[in-house]
């Protein structure tokens, strides 16, 4: 059998500094050493990963803005690009897009503010200081934050249902994801399952026989991710088990955050 797993990293390994990482680094070799693929599958943007991939050592795939597009190492042996397929090379990687580009996030963010009559700001309309204080992190972490390719951040308008702008997007080709005080306008072909899927049917096995994919996550975010694999495992956060998680009957880890995602791993290899 072989592995693959991919991960959530907010509330488990993000932000970094928050954690104890010196088991999780420790984790992530001896998944090296074994040739199983870690994947973080994640809303954050490729800035936010290759900062925590300094720190933890991710040499593997990574899937961001809420499945907007999968980059792959192009040194990597794990996953056949099929010619056919639209892959573009990107900095150092092969990026397979699934969603739509940051121009076109933003452009369809305005059509919306004018189909509801009502100004919608996004991160590219606020500076990095303001963004740092409405996500509470270093202005460091917020400046990769705005770093986004493929979606966009807008602060969620109070006194009007988000459905109504869900409605109007889906109408232009779009998805608004909400969040919070903050909601996700991208692309209608993004999807976390549909990227994890990708990859699967892709991944160039090692070992003979049918791949495993496993799944960890710990928010509302990752419900998607989790739904997508074949071994779904609940990282508890300080608060305790997420209620959109807690239902499904899945695997739960013996601890929260960085120490239960390294002792799940654990079980599983």
């Amino acid at each position: 059998m072989s592995l693959m797993i991919l991960t959530g990293l907010s509330e488990i390994l993000l932000p970094v500094e928050d954690y104890d990482c010196v088991e999780a680094i420790s984790t992530v070799k001896q998944l090296q050493e074994q040739n199983i693929p870690l994947i973080p599958v994640i809303n954050n943007t490729r800035a936010e990963v290759e900062a925590v991939s300094q720190t933890l050592g991710f040499n593997s795939a990574f899937v961001v803005e809420q499945g907007s597009g999968i980059f792959i190492p192009k040194n990597s042996q794990d996953f056949a690009i099929a010619k056919s397929e639209s892959v573009e090379a990107v900095d150092g990687y092969n990026l397979y897009q699934l969603g739509c580009t940051y121009t076109e996030a933003r452009a369809a963010l305005k059509v919306v503010q004018e189909e509801i009559s009502k100004i919608l700001r996004g991160f590219g309309d606020l500076d990095e200081e303001n963004v740092q204080k409405l996500m509470g992190v270093s202005l460091t972490a917020a400046r990769r934050a705005k770093s986004r390719e493929f979606s966009e951040y807008f602060l969620t308008p109070s006194r009007l249902q988000i459905s109504k702008l869900q409605s109007v997007a889906q109408e232009y080709g779009f998805q608004i994801i909400p969040e919070g005080k903050l909601s996700l306008v991208m692309g209608a072909g993004a999807a976390k399952g549909k990227a994890v899927t990708w990859l699967k049917e892709n991944y160039r096995s090692r070992n003979s026989g049918k791949v495993t994919t496993v799944g960890l996550g710990s928010t509302k975010q990752d419900l998607p991710l989790l739904e997508a694999v074949d071994i779904p495992i609940i990282v508890p956060t300080a608060l305790g088990i997420d209620s959109s998680l807690e239902s499904h009957g899945w695997q739960t880890a013996s601890h929260t955050g960085a120490k239960g995602w390294v002792k799940a791993i654990a079980k599983i290899i």
